[in-house]
């Protein structure tokens, strides 16, 4: 439930103030504010996606595939956001790709992290880290170099830009209705 107090005095305030709360009710949601909202929503996760993934992790040739690959999808009563970026498994061991018959989702890899690392700094979520059970740091072939990892903690892209964005509705709103 939502508790709004204000003072009216005049029409036009009267008239803002009525759209916000049937905005905040669900009652009318029109396009230019799902618009004005999924820009919101997609400039809030492209920071957090800055921030979190410039240090770097095994999967950097991955990352400007990541950013392109956030979807926005109308639903009924509103939208979804989401990232499905998959790496290409085809060049990794016969074994790895027994583990991955699917294809190995960087998007979650991001999310929850993966490896020896990962298993240690378990996000909550439906993730099965260290899924070849080593030990040990492991060694991996990329662009003709060979490189050794323990794994990379997950970053928490979603549940970041959730929490900032639920920290930022409110003043979102306050802006869209400003432009009116």
């Amino acid at each position: 439930m939502i508790n709004v107090s204000t003072k009216i005095n005049s029409i036009d305030k009267l008239q803002r103030y009525i759209y916000c709360v049937n905005v905040l009710n669900g009652k009318e949601i029109d396009n230019d504010f799902m618009d004005f909202l999924k820009q919101k929503f997609m400039r809030t996760l492209n920071d957090v996606i800055d921030v979190n993934l410039k240090d770097g992790t095994t999967n950097d040739e991955y990352i400007e595939e990541y950013k392109k690959n956030n979807i926005i999808e109308d639903t009924s009563d509103g939208f979804v956001l989401y990232n499905h970026t998959m790496a290409d498994i085809s060049e990794m061991s016969p074994h790895t790709q027994a583990k991955y018959p699917n294809g190995f989702s960087i998007a979650l890899a991001f999310e929850y992290g993966v490896g020896i690392v990962g298993e240690n700094n378990a996000k909550m979520g439906a993730w099965e880290y260290n899924v070849n059970k080593h030990n040990f740091a492991w060694r991996y072939k990329k662009d003709g170099q060979i490189y050794s990892t323990y794994g990379y903690e997950g970053m928490e892209i979603y549940r970041k830009t959730v929490t900032l964005i639920n920290g930022s509705m409110k003043s979102w709103l306050f802006e869209y209705l400003e432009r009116m």
